[in-house]
Parts: C-alpha cells; structure tokens; sequence
C-alpha cells in the first residue's frame, strides 16, 4: 500500500507540470528553443517581379519587331548585286508557287507546292542568310516554315513594301542593274517590266 501511494504521488508533479504546458503558464523548452521563421510574402513578390522586368528587358533586346527586321534587310542589300539578285531569285520563285507581296491571305498550296519550296525555296533562302552573314551583314540565319503558306519567314514577300518588291523583280533597284550578276544556279530569274511600263 505504501509502494502504491508513493507511486501516486510520484505522477502528480507530472501531471501538474503537463497541465501547466497547456495551460501556458509554463513554456515548454520546445517552444523556447525552435527558431521563429516568418515569411514574408511582400519580398518575395518584389523579387519575382524584378526577375521577370529583366527577362522581358532582354526578350524585347533579342526580338524586334518585322518591320525592323525588313528595313535592316533592305538597308543591307541596298547597292550589293548579289544579295539584290539572290532576293531576286527568291521572290521569282515564290511568285512560281503563288506567293506574292499582296495575297498573304489567298494562298494555297498547289501541285508543285512541295517540291519547289523544299528543292528551290529552302536553299536560296539560306544561301542568302549565309551570304548576309559572310559580308557581316547579319548575326544569324532565318529559316523557312513550308507549313505555313500565308507566313513562310522572315523572306515572306509579304514583309517588304510594295515599291521595293516590284523594283527588285525588275533587275533593277536604285539605278543599279543586277540582272546580269554572276549566278552559279542554271536557272535565272523571270525579269519584269518596271510598273510605270505595266501601266502604260
């Protein structure tokens, strides 16, 4: 009997001491010695919005707009034969498959369709880009998108201004005739009359 008594008293202090942990007026030594980490929400969103202003900084560096792209092409080209005879050539055979400067939107594929983009339009296409980029002329190479007829590139005559790419089909741009350039293709462009001569 003795033995059980001591035993009792001997959980009371226990007991008592548990009760005061949840009851608070006693801390417990977990709570004492966890670190308190806050977190805090205002910071974090600064830093992903700084993040995301700087991406979109050197996004819009690295991309500009068509029309950019087009007036830098065409201040390029502008008294080199062979880059206006090559762009030529390019726009004689796109205008083969029935795409123009004004017709991006009537497009369609033909018969011939495949075989001359893949065979003719995908080479002069890159041996453009790779003459461009032997004179420095340019720092990389656009390709072409066979699947998309109404958006082929950055080439698409659809891109150009209409004044350039009637000029170019003619041989002649700015007083500088480039029909009879050097060509290692056994086909030449389809020359034009000028516009003024068309109309009249």
């Amino acid at each position: 009997r003795t033995t059980h008594l001591q035993h009792r008293n001997n959980m009371f202090p226990v007991i008592r001491r548990s009760m005061l942990v949840r009851s608070g007026l006693i801390r417990s030594p977990i709570f004492v010695y966890s670190p308190v980490r806050t977190f805090k929400l205002g910071k974090l969103t600064e830093a992903l919005q700084s993040v995301q202003q700087i991406d979109k900084k050197f996004e819009e560096l690295s991309k500009s707009p068509t029309d950019t792209k087009i007036e830098q092409i065409i201040k390029q080209v502008e008294g080199d034969s062979s880059l206006l005879y090559q762009l030529a050539f390019f726009f004689s055979k796109c205008k083969r498959l029935g795409i123009t400067q004004d017709n991006a939107g009537n497009r369609k594929k033909g018969f011939l369709y495949w075989p001359v983009f893949l065979n003719n339009l995908m080479p002069l296409n890159r041996a453009f880009w790779d003459t461009m980029r032997g004179l420095n002329k340019a720092e990389h190479s656009h390709g072409l998108n066979p699947f998309k007829i109404n958006d082929i590139g950055l080439l698409d005559p659809k891109n150009f201004p209409r004044d350039f790419y009637q000029q170019v089909l003619t041989g002649e741009y700015k007083g500088l005739d480039f029909k009879n350039t050097i060509s290692f293709s056994f086909s030449r462009p389809k020359w034009e009359e000028p516009p003024s001569e068309k109309s009249s």
